[in-house]
């Protein structure tokens, strides 16, 4: 279950963790921008059976999740109605907001409950990754 809470999520991040944590986050939307780069409009608007998203709509989720995670431990002052339209412009302003705030991660002893579910700045880093290298493999499927 994604929604998942180990004890492990507990334990603040240290320095060292939170580096590794920006250096996945980087190469992960390295990837995902590297996957899309080279498709037309059409193909990124294009509609498939059975798909909840049109591959365009990913990174938008993608984007909107991170905000989610962020809100979730209350590290971010923005709203969902204050991102761009644009989703590559929506991508680097949530994922400016997730930089923002990792320097201020390390040692934050926070457990939140939101929505009924538990988050830590470690599971948001977790989640965070995890679901956009799960993305990036959901595009490169209906491509």
């Amino acid at each position: 279950m994604v929604e998942a809470w180990f004890r492990h999520d507990w334990k603040p991040l240290n320095v060292i963790e939170v580096r590794h944590a920006a250096s996945l986050l980087k190469w992960t939307r390295e990837d995902l921008l590297a996957t899309v780069a080279d498709l037309r409009a059409a193909r990124l608007d294009e509609r498939y059976p059975g798909e909840r998203w049109s591959i365009r709509g990913i990174p938008e989720h993608i984007a909107d999740a991170d905000l989610y995670y962020l809100n979730s431990v209350g590290l971010s002052g923005l709203t969902q109605a204050q991102l761009p339209e644009d989703v590559f412009e929506r991508l680097r302003v949530t994922r400016d907001s997730m930089e923002a705030a990792l320097p201020g991660l390390a040692g934050l002893e926070k457990v939140v409950g939101s929505q009924g579910e538990l988050w830590s700045p470690r599971k948001l880093l977790r989640r965070a990754v995890w679901h956009e290298c799960d993305h990036i493999d959901h595009i490169r499927k209906l491509i």
